[in-house]
């Protein structure tokens, strides 16, 4: 990864990212890693956002937020101005709660949004590097 005045580049095998994910690609790649239909990636997707932006601060979301398909940022933005300290336990239980499922369903689809978002937006990297270590199996 490099940076480039406040634009920053990750490296990748066959590409670069440095993009406005798309959303209907964002939901097509969250569809296929968790086996859902559209409204349940959109669903989940929203409230995985949401959660996260719950998880971490206003200021540490704003370039995120920036690369996030317009229907994402509205969620980011709602953030709180600081975070709520929790771990990956309940960042997931929040999101079953949103999505009304169990919490060992929504394993699977919170780490395809998350998994999705690392791979397609650089600034997930930074958003990765301040979360607790237990975030780690969810964003693989």
């Amino acid at each position: 990864m490099w940076t480039l005045g406040r634009l920053t580049v990750r490296d990748r095998p066959s590409r670069m990212v440095v993009r406005h994910i798309d959303y209907a690609e964002l939901l097509q790649q969250v569809q296929a890693a968790a086996a859902l239909d559209r409204a349940a990636a959109e669903q989940v997707s929203l409230a995985t956002v949401t959660t996260l932006a719950e998880r971490m601060s206003h200021d540490e979301l704003v370039r995120l937020g920036g690369r996030l398909p317009n229907q994402l940022q509205a969620a980011v933005q709602g953030g709180s101005p600081t975070c709520q300290p929790f771990g990956a336990d309940e960042f997931v239980r929040r999101v079953a709660e949103r999505i009304g499922v169990e919490p060992q369903a929504a394993w699977t689809r919170v780490r395809a949004v998350l998994g999705t978002l690392e791979r397609e937006v650089a600034e997930m990297e930074e958003v990765r590097q301040r979360l607790p270590r237990d975030f780690d199996a969810l964003m693989a």
